[in-house]
């Protein structure tokens, strides 16, 4: 792939709980390399599109595809390869407060590599090294932080060298210095390890610090999607209003 291939693309995507349509005919194209982010009202659709992509979700209609395959009708066998080369970092991080720092992050190699256990931590040192925590290593999770916790749930996300990286909330909870702390390591990761990286987030400041585009999602309906600057200038109330801009 080149750098401005897409890797995830979207068309016409319809998904809905209830009867209640959640997103409308949602198309969306991510390319590589870049921080993609995920904006709209509450009840917009953003945690669900995210949760649709990385296969949670079955939608009405529509098709993914993430590297160029469709998702949506693959095995489950095939699937896994597919999930095997990405990350998700979930809202609350989802670390397991009976184990500490180093096996928390050493889940997915155990479960998805052959490497021994010496090798396994060697990664984790690496791993926890790249977001500042090598200090943490045989901490409890009930010892750290929220955001240290974040940053362990993030080395545990990238484990495996994903190619792709979705965050929902990375920084919720968080005060502003720690989360813009949490916004320069998305960046780091990104220029160090090429990751794509898709963010549901509603933090004004981090959207600003990490955005390369943004789609803005409207009762389920993609009103916007682009760049911030592409974003002023267009002229949408709903958008605006979001950012303040109106």
């Amino acid at each position: 792939m080149e750098k401005n291939d897409k890797i995830i693309r979207i068309k016409n995507l319809i998904a809905s709980y209830d009867g209640n349509t959640v997103l409308d005919g949602i198309d969306l194209d991510i390319k590589k390399g870049e921080i993609f982010v995920i904006l709209g009202s509450s009840g917009g659709g953003k945690t669900t599109l995210l949760k649709h992509i990385i296969g949670l979700l079955k939608p009405v209609h529509g098709t993914i595809e993430v590297f160029g395959k469709d998702i949506l009708s693959m095995e489950h066998y095939e699937f896994d390869t597919i999930l095997k080369k990405v990350g998700v970092l979930f809202q609350g991080g989802a670390l397991i407060n009976s184990m500490e720092v180093w096996e928390n992050v050493a889940v997915p190699l155990e479960q998805h590599s052959d490497l021994s256990l010496d090798v396994i931590k060697e990664v984790v040192k690496y791993k926890l090294g790249l977001v500042k925590l090598g200090h943490a290593y045989s901490l409890l999770p009930s010892e750290l932080s929220g955001g240290m916790k974040k940053r362990v749930a993030l080395a545990r996300a990238i484990a495996l060298d994903p190619e792709i990286l979705f965050f929902d909330e990375p920084s919720a909870g968080l005060d502003p210095i720690t989360a813009a702390e949490l916004d320069n390591l998305i960046l780091n990761l990104k220029e160090k390890m090429g990751i794509t990286l898709v963010v549901v987030t509603h933090e004004l400041e981090s959207i600003k610090r990490i955005a390369d585009r943004i789609v803005y999602l409207q009762k389920g309906k993609n009103i916007f999607c682009g760049t911030i600057e592409e974003a002023k200038k267009a002229g949408i109330d709903e958008v605006d209003r979001f950012f303040g801009w109106a």
